[in-house]
């Protein structure tokens, strides 16, 4: 009886002679245009920088740059086996808590950089909170004294500073009262005339010595705002600078056409008000600082000075898209006038010139400090921040720098086209947000000038 194939056995012969059909075929039909390789062998990516000139030339720029390093290699060992034994010994850790336990005792030591800073005088200064110190509990009296001292640019002597402060709040009310003393000295400041116009070829040097003595009564209006009202003595002492082979401010200038060139004893008052929304006041980011100042002194030594001061001053600091990127502006004017045919002493002029606002001369920092005094200022500083480097609490910041100013006697002797630029860039090395080191280089029609400071430039 002949043998019956159903249906699905008939498809499935038919499948199985398709696929050894299929399977056959690569073989058969088209073994010839395949292509025979290793898996596991290395293919080059660039294979043209193995060729023979290509390496020659590699191991030609490699000993070229052996070459040019030999002379950092003795630093950069040096610096390699410091970073080394910082890091096996901890010192950075032991720094950090030898600091953190001074300020706990309210002791705050830092360095401190001469008025006209640059590479190579360094001094040190401090600061001791004494309510910390001695640990008396009052939340409403805080008592610090300060001091410090650093050699002068070149070495030609020295400065020193030495002060007290003290302020007492009201528990229940927005009112407080403070007081602080000052003694200043330096051997050798410099002075180059009066005026926009004054020649560095008039450089000379003298010899400051100030006692000031402020006693004020304020009000904190609201969290951001102060207002107090102060009575200031000032006793300045000037003589001949220290510097050699520079001209003495007594010698080089007419002591008749310099008000206040033998010193003088002035007594007056001031009233300000100050607005800070800043987040930090050691290194801001956001907010902003307004201030406001008026002031008369008269003399009380027969020296005939009687003048009218207004000062004031906005910076503002803005985050572009984030707080790594910080954009700073400021600006600054100041006026005196002389009262009833009498004179302003020279110390006590607007000046320009330098790159530490706390030194008493406005920013410009591609000419040197105190290079220009005058009865007025104005000035605008601009600079934009960006952070390069974060570890931890260590971060570093790149900065470009832009100032603009002028000085003059009248307000309408003022004039755009008499303004002095100085534009630059440098770096802020920063612990905290408290900046350890801030280094500048700047030009302007003066050349170029560097310095180096302990703080921001504002």
């Amino acid at each position: 009886m002949p043998k019956v194939i159903c249906r699905s056995q008939r498809v499935s012969f038919i499948f199985v002679a398709l696929m050894a059909f299929l399977l056959a075929v690569p073989s058969a039909g088209f073994a010839e245009k395949e292509i025979g390789y290793d898996p596991y062998l290395s293919v080059l990516k660039y294979p043209e920088a193995n060729q023979i000139e290509t390496v020659r030339q590699r191991d030609r720029n490699q000993l070229l740059a052996r070459i040019l390093e030999q002379p950092i290699r003795p630093a950069g060992y040096v610096l390699g086996r410091t970073a080394e034994w910082v890091e096996r010994k901890h010192v950075d850790d032991k720094a950090i808590w030898l600091f953190d336990e001074l300020a706990s005792r309210g002791v705050y030591p830092s360095l401190k950089t001469p008025t006209e800073g640059g590479f190579g005088a360094v001094g040190i200064k401090g600061r001791v909170e004494l309510e910390k110190l001695f640990q008396f509990e009052q939340p409403y009296l805080s008592v610090d004294v300060s001091g410090g001292w650093t050699p002068n640019k070149d070495f030609a002597g020295t400065s020193v500073e030495l002060g007290g402060h003290y302020r007492l709040e009201t528990p229940s009310h927005p009112f407080f009262h403070e007081g602080a003393v000052r003694y200043q000295r330096s051997s050798s400041e410099s002075f180059y005339g009066i005026g926009q116009d004054t020649s560095l070829g008039e450089w000379s040097v003298y010899q400051p010595e100030e006692l000031r003595f402020e006693s004020a009564l304020g009000s904190r209006l609201t969290r951001n705002v102060e207002s107090e009202a102060a009575f200031v003595y000032q006793r300045m002492n000037i003589g001949n600078g220290a510097r050699e082979r520079v001209g003495k401010i007594k010698e080089h200038f007419p002591v008749a056409g310099i008000p206040g060139v033998n010193g003088g004893d002035l007594i007056g008052l001031v009233t300000r008000i100050t607005h800070d929304t800043r987040d930090q006041k050691s290194d801001p980011r956001e907010g902003g600082q307004e201030s406001l100042a008026f002031s008369y002194f008269h003399d009380v030594d027969g020296n005939d000075f009687q003048y009218l001061k207004v000062a004031g001053s906005v910076s503002h600091f803005f985050s572009i898209f984030s707080d790594r990127r910080i954009l700073a502006l400021r600006v600054a004017a100041e006026k005196n006038q002389e009262l009833g045919g009498e004179s302003i002493p020279f110390f006590n002029l607007a000046r320009l010139g330098g790159s530490d606002i706390a030194d008493g001369s406005e920013l410009l920092r591609s000419y040197r400090y105190n290079r220009f005094f005058d009865e007025g200022l104005v000035t605008a500083n601009v600079e934009y921040r960006y952070n390069v480097y974060q570890y931890g609490d260590f971060g570093t910041d790149a900065f470009l720098l832009f100032d603009v100013g002028e000085v003059f006697e009248e307000i309408g002797d003022f004039g755009f086209d008499e303004l002095k630029f100085s534009y630059g860039g440098g770096f802020n090395l920063k612990f905290r947000r408290r900046t350890l080191v801030s280094c500048f280089i700047a030009r302007g029609s003066e050349g170029w000038k560097s310095g180096l400071h302990t703080k921001l430039s504002f």
